[in-house]
């Protein structure tokens, strides 16, 4: 196969969806800030609350409509966020996304599930259970048509180091956001609160909030990044075509037969197909989501049959990666897949 060129095309500044992070330690004024941007920057706002109704405390100031979850699984927020954009807000705010992380069946304590279940002390493999979990939750926050504020709480930060006579001491550097690292940069802006209310924008794509800082940020703050967010190009709305549709709706009959040929082996749990069937009823599922389902459905059949001498943890193990795995992942199983059938 010949080398083709990959064409490069002028770069344009489009119109964009705001994605800013909030961090700082309770009582810096980070949910409070969250809603006066928010009520600035447009008219529907939902808010994820995660600290047990925290938020309804500022109900008599601002405008917005609450979820309160008591469970942070992963799917969950990715749930709520489709929900959000389903029924039309404008801005969705997530209050705070460090329960994901370290809350009820947030990402820490399923890693604690899947090493117990695994049996196992090595981590590394409870972790590729849960990290494409968690990377779905922020692709869902990324690839979202709301403009999305999210919160997280920070904890102090400290580094090892050695002064000059050569013993070694520890020294503050700074708060670190309740979240997997550099989850921050993710984001377009980040600003750091502290306990005074002030708001050191520490992480931009905006270049007139560079080094920027606002005690009790507000209007000022709002409408710099409003002014931002518009400048440029429309961006197009992608309208599925009708061979899309059709080309949807033939995978989806596909991926329910094979999951009820998988039921009647009883080869899937009652709970997965559950989340399945939710996941194809879902009006804002995208085809690379299907097509990833209908490939670990396949891996699915083919390890239910799978003959070689191999043990049923083994077998089970193998089932809960195919089930965990994201697109990347999937052509590595298939291989070693292979190896199992051949044996």
């Amino acid at each position: 196969m010949q080398d083709q060129e990959l064409p490069f095309v002028k770069a344009a500044k489009t119109q964009l969806k705001l994605r800013l992070a909030i961090v700082g330690p309770s009582g810096s004024g980070k949910t409070y800030s969250a809603l006066l941007m928010a009520s600035e920057l447009g008219k529907k706002t939902a808010l994820i609350d995660t600290e047990r109704g925290s938020a309804k405390k500022y109900a008599d100031i601002f405008k917005f409509s609450v979820l309160e979850l008591e469970n942070f699984h992963p799917y969950n927020f990715i749930k709520a966020i489709k929900s959000a954009e389903a029924q039309k807000f404008d801005i969705l705010i997530i209050d705070s996304l460090s329960h994901a992380w370290n809350g009820a069946d947030g990402a820490l304590e399923l890693v604690d599930k899947a090493a117990a279940r695994l049996k196992t002390a090595n981590s590394f493999a409870a972790w590729r259970e849960v990290t494409p979990l968690h990377n779905q939750m922020i692709d869902a926050i990324l690839k979202s048509e709301l403009h999305i504020i999210v919160t997280m709480r920070a904890k102090t930060d400290y580094s090892l180091e050695r002064a000059d006579n050569g013993k070694t001491f520890v020294r503050k550097v700074g708060l670190q956001p309740i979240q997997r690292d550099g989850l921050e940069y993710e984001f377009d802006i980040v600003g750091d609160m502290d306990l005074t209310s002030t708001m050191v924008i520490s992480k931009t794509r905006c270049p007139a909030l560079q080094q920027s800082v606002f005690k009790k940020p507000g209007p000022e703050l709002a409408h710099t990044i409003l002014k931002w967010l518009n400048s440029g190009e429309p961006v197009k709305k992608r309208v599925s075509s009708v061979g899309n549709r059709k080309g949807m709706t033939i995978l989806i009959n596909s991926i329910k037969s094979r999951m009820e040929k998988l039921n009647k082996k009883n080869f899937i749990t009652a709970k997965k197909l559950s989340e399945f069937a939710s996941l194809l009823k879902d009006p804002q599922v995208s085809m690379e989501m299907l097509r990833l389902l209908e490939k670990q459905l396949v891996l699915l059949a083919r390890l239910e049959q799978v003959k070689s001498a191999i043990s049923q943890q083994v077998k089970k193990n193998f089932y809960r990666q195919i089930l965990s795995t994201d697109t990347q992942g999937i052509k590595a199983l298939e291989k070693k897949l292979k190896k199992l059938e051949a044996a």
